[in-house]
């Protein structure tokens, strides 16, 4: 939603494709980011290091990872290969002047996820990989579609604030209530997306964007880190967690895991961008 608000910006400032190349470097240094953690992972647990690689680049994955965007080493870089394509689709239809098809396949895009992944144990009574709905397609183009007209139909003017917060209480609990539901009657599938989430998600965008906040310090870590916060994050989930598993600490540590590891995670790239432009300057 985020990219696709902002995008025409891009287009304005004529960086289509320079966007998409920064993106898709992000992706060949992520996976090698944790190719080498997942490598360093097998050596400390004295795992096989062939075995593991082999399983890595095996037919399968390579086919879910160019189709569906899955990465074989680690599972939510998704994100950064269903955006490329997204930027790229979009440039594309763009050249033929056509982007409004994507935009009138959002809702039909949207309905597919719920009904192969959230919804899939109540309409077909059994489950389908989430990959096959979580990647470019059923996310990436409708969420950016939405964005890009927020931005164009000047819906953050249109909309009143207080009926927004209204709204964004509403679908919070309508969210909760769904997932209430459907774990009672045992058809709640694997999937994180339900009928709620995408207004609760519109609700919240355009409520913030009418909040017109000026907060310089989010803005910073909002420009500077918030790329290389989710990619790397996962890795100081994973550190956490193992060191409070040893002190037995683990019952006082989910009620504040993702705070700390998101403060960890920054501090840890504000110090490393320090690092750097100390390398640079000596």
């Amino acid at each position: 939603m985020i990219t696709g608000y902002f995008y025409s910006d891009t287009v304005a400032r004529h960086k289509e494709k320079q966007q998409i190349e920064k993106i898709f470097y992000l992706i060949v240094e992520a996976n090698i980011l944790f190719f080498i953690w997942n490598i360093a992972l097998n050596v400390l647990r004295r795992e096989n290091i062939v075995a593991y690689i082999r399983s890595i680049f095996t037919g399968k994955n390579i086919i879910e990872f160019l189709a569906l965007n899955e990465s074989p080493l680690a599972g939510h870089l998704w994100y950064l290969g269903a955006i490329l394509y997204v930027l790229v689709i979009v440039l594309l239809m763009d050249e033929f002047n056509c982007r409004k098809i994507l935009c009138c396949l959002t809702l039909v895009l949207l309905i597919v996820d719920l009904v192969f992944g959230k919804y899939s144990l109540l309409i077909f009574h059994r489950e389908f990989p989430y990959i096959l709905v979580r990647n470019f397609l059923c996310v990436g183009i409708p969420y950016f579609c939405i964005g890009n007209l927020i931005r164009e139909k000047r819906y953050s003017e249109k909309w009143n604030k207080k009926v927004l917060q209204i709204l964004i209480v509403a679908f919070a609990i309508t969210t909760l209530a769904e997932r209430f539901a459907l774990v009672n009657a045992g058809l709640n599938a694997t999937r994180d997306h339900y009928i709620s989430t995408t207004f609760l998600a519109i609700c919240l965008f355009v409520y913030i964007l009418k909040s017109n906040w000026h907060n310089k310090g989010l803005a910073m870590i909002g420009r500077k880190y918030s790329t290389w916060l989710y990619i790397i994050h996962p890795i100081f989930i994973t550190v956490f967690s193992t060191v409070v598993g040893k002190l037995g600490l683990k019952s006082i540590y989910r009620y504040v895991a993702p705070i700390v590891v998101y403060c960890a995670t920054l501090v840890f790239l504000i110090i490393l961008q320090k690092v750097k432009i100390a390398m640079k300057s000596k």
